[in-house]
């Protein structure tokens, strides 16, 4: 199979950030003040912020390994069966006898809110001498969670020194969520390739709008924009209105929300759209603005329905995150010399199909063909393939 049809997605996804326990109870109705009321159900669920966005990266296709520090304790080894039913990578984590932070979660059934008791106990995070032994040539996008400043710094720059002298496709991609403590978290915003910014914590520190923000946040960095060096863009979610990205030149995009027929269940939704546009940018090497576009559908989509699990049921339209398509009158000289089926594949293509096996009639089987040598055959059309992307993205999302 033709290099051009390989996976654009060869390494794996790095989150690094903590994982936490939360007690979910459902009512109806959200209790008046001294009453007793008997909950629907109740569980409890790992949840955490780089874990959540770790779970939504899987069930969008991602390859994906949490790097934190999990707890030894029995009463929370729930935790640890649930990343391996979800095929999450944990291998490099460190232990702990202590027992993770924990959250108590009332959702109100008839309004889709949520109101959240967070404890504020401390917990050991990763260090940067643990992030050391990392092999950092496994991994091909770094999230980071803006905590930690002094040891978070210390691993955006050993990832800085991993890239010094590459190719520019075999660089690292660093990503910040900034959540809280804006601060003391100014130093980080320089070290990474994208900032994405909390719409709670912009109206915490009077920033009115997304797009606000966004210049807020460019003004902040500690180099001036005269001097030409890499900066990072910057994404602000900001709920049902939409969201604003600003690249590293300083272009501004404004990208609108997808309204959901009904909304269920708001927690996770920052976390969603977080992995919705790493997925977009790794995964399917979307611009700026398609990403952020594709994380509004992603937070939209997860709202609809309570937890994570429907992510993997959202339809993506086949068009929607492939390369553009180019022109034939646009195509290059390199591209004159490939076979119709190259063209196809760089065309519509960006992830691990083989397209005659997509296209022949065993493709319910169900099992893995072995690759086989380019065959001799007629080339497929530009109408096959797009009938066999359908079928694809039907049995994959």
């Amino acid at each position: 199979m033709s290099h051009l049809c390989a996976p654009s997605l060869q390494k794996c996804v790095l989150c690094v950030g903590c994982t936490e326990i939360a007690y979910i109870s459902n009512v109806e109705q959200f209790p008046a003040r001294g009453a007793r009321l008997r909950c629907q159900n109740a569980f409890m669920q790992r949840t955490g912020r780089t874990s959540n966005v770790c779970t939504a990266l899987r069930l969008l296709g991602a390859r994906v390994e949490l790097f934190g520090v999990l707890s030894r304790l029995g009463a929370f080894r729930f935790v640890v069966d649930d990343l391996r039913r979800r095929d999450i990578d944990f291998g490099h984590c460190s232990w702990t006898e202590e027992s993770p932070s924990c959250s108590s979660i009332i959702r109100e059934r008839a309004t889709g809110t949520s109101t959240v008791l967070r404890c504020g106990k401390p917990f050991p995070h990763v260090t940067a001498k643990e992030f050391a032994q990392l092999d950092l040539s496994l991994y091909g996008w770094v999230h980071f969670e803006a905590r930690h400043v002094r040891e978070t710094v210390l691993m955006m720059r050993r990832v800085q020194d991993h890239n010094n002298g590459r190719a520019e496709q075999e660089r690292i991609v660093v990503s910040l969520l900034v959540y809280d403590c804006l601060e003391d978290n100014l130093d980080l915003l320089s070290l990474c390739d994208f900032v994405v910014f909390g719409r709670l914590l912009a109206l915490q520190v009077g920033w009115s709008s997304a797009h606000n923000a966004c210049e807020q946040l460019n003004s902040a960095l500690r180099t001036p924009r005269s001097i030409h060096t890499r900066r990072p863009c910057i994404i602000c979610p900001w709920g049902s209105q939409g969201a604003v990205c600003m690249d590293a030149r300083g272009n501004f995009y404004e990208l609108p929300a997808y309204k959901p027929q009904k909304i269920v269940d708001r927690m996770g939704d920052g976390e969603c759209f977080t992995a919705g546009f790493i997925y977009a940018t790794f995964v399917r090497r979307r611009q700026l603005p398609d990403a952020v576009d594709f994380a509004n559908l992603v937070a939209s989509h997860k709202i609809a329905s309570v937890g994570f699990d429907a992510i993997a049921r959202l339809r993506i339209s086949p068009k929607k995150l492939l390369p553009v398509p180019v022109a034939d009158s646009e195509v290059s000289s390199e591209e004159e010399q490939l076979s119709h089926e190259q063209r196809l594949c760089r065309k519509y293509l960006n992830r691990p199909i083989q397209l005659q096996q997509l296209a022949g009639a065993d493709a319910q089987s169900g099992t893995e063909a072995e690759p086989e040598p380019e065959p001799e055959s007629e080339p497929m059309s530009e109408q096959a393939v797009e009938a066999a992307w359908e079928r694809l993205s039907r049995t994959a999302y």
